[in-house]
């Protein structure tokens, strides 16, 4: 009977000392263990699926025992769905109280298939010009006519002095660049010239006659679209402007990016008061006093962001399915009256060797503090 316990007591210590050697050699293989991740995409559009894989060198296949961090957040399950653009989304696997490398991938704008095309149209204008009324009517019915017209009032330099003359309108209006000549005077994607009579000299008071001037210029194909993302905290003005294109090459295409304002209010020269003239009964000038007190200008030009005549756009940033992204971080100019009235108009000159040339390919508009996507 004592030699059976002496085997027994023998048993029972190999028994042991084995489970202690095949506990060491798991924990030795626990700390050996690593955990490799996969992405299904490198790249997707936001508000698309991102998926992930997981292994480990000990369990194999884990992609759903796994726990993932997309930008240090714990996500649910292994696919991640992301809503804002990120050149650098980063991501990692944890399991076992280990984590993979991390990875990363870009969340990009959700291009569209086509571009709605838009129209620039520039109202030469001041305050001390008598006849600038006419061109004031011209540019309510286009812009009434189409949403897709945007429009813009750059102010001249004449007596009375115009409080908001833009700095650079003398050059812009020369015949070396735009040839606007006197105010007033409109331009349709900066270079064509609107005719304002159309047979109705002096005082517009038909809508209809002035819209083929735009149509020719709103049914074209737009190859490239553009984004606006603006914010404002006191006087600082965040601007986030985005070309998307649909082509392989614009020749010579530039950025501009300026800054306009509603609700101005200035007395305004009227020369078209007591004169009889036949003008829209919305607009009946010839009824107004001279000058007419009060008058309400908008879409005035503050301030461009950029160089007037466009910045260029890297040939090597352009190609069919590309964005173009240009941050701005500004400080409000001096001469803006009401923050609450600013927008931000974007566009994109191109297709001429010189500026005289170099016409508006594509425009968008977004009222500052608002995020005006891809159209």
């Amino acid at each position: 009977m004592k030699k059976l316990n002496n085997l027994t007591h023998t048993f029972i210590f190999l028994a042991l000392f084995s489970g202690l050697l095949l506990s060491c050699g798991t924990e030795e293989d626990l700390a050996d263990e690593s955990i490799q991740m996969t992405m299904s995409a490198m790249s997707v559009p936001v508000g698309s699926q991102i998926t992930f894989t997981a292994s480990s060198s000990i369990a194999g296949d884990i992609t759903s025992d796994a726990v993932y961090f997309v930008n240090g957040q714990q996500i649910e399950g292994s696919s991640f769905i992301p809503t804002e653009v990120n050149e650098t989304n980063e991501v990692y696997a944890s399991y076992n109280g280990k984590n993979s490398s991390t990875s990363t991938f870009a969340s990009t704008d959700v291009i569209p298939s086509q571009y709605t095309q838009k129209v620039l149209l520039e109202d030469y204008t001041g305050t001390w010009c008598g006849w600038c009324p006419r061109m004031n009517s011209i540019m309510h019915y286009l812009t009434d006519y189409s949403d897709k017209i945007i429009p813009i009032a750059i102010h001249t330099q004449g007596t009375p002095q115009d409080p908001w003359v833009y700095e650079y309108a003398l050059d812009m209006a020369s015949t070396a660049n735009y040839g606007a000549g006197a105010a007033p005077a409109g331009k349709i994607n900066r270079i064509h010239t609107l005719d304002q009579f159309q047979q109705q000299h002096p005082c517009p008071n038909t809508r209809e006659v002035y819209y083929p001037q735009v149509d020719t210029y709103l049914n074209q194909s737009a190859p490239l679209g553009l984004a606006i993302n603006s914010s404002l905290s006191g006087s600082s003005l965040s601007i986030n402007v985005k070309v998307g294109f649909s082509t392989d090459v614009v020749p010579e295409a530039r950025l501009v990016v300026v800054l306009v304002e509603d609700g101005l209010i200035h007395n305004q020269y009227n020369y078209f008061s007591g004169s009889g003239s036949n003008c829209d009964p919305e607009y009946n000038y010839s009824s107004m006093p001279h000058p007419i007190q009060g008058f309400t200008h908008n879409h005035v030009l503050l301030k461009s962001f950029t160089d007037i005549y466009g910045d260029i756009i890297p040939t090597n940033q352009i190609s069919n399915g590309a964005v173009y992204t240009k941050p701005f971080n500004v400080t409000l100019p001096a001469n803006v009256t009401n923050a609450s009235n600013l927008s931000v108009v974007a566009f994109v000159l191109g297709n001429g060797n010189q500026i005289k040339t170099r016409g508006v390919i594509n425009v968008q508009s977004a009222k500052v503090g608002t995020n005006q996507d891809f159209d």
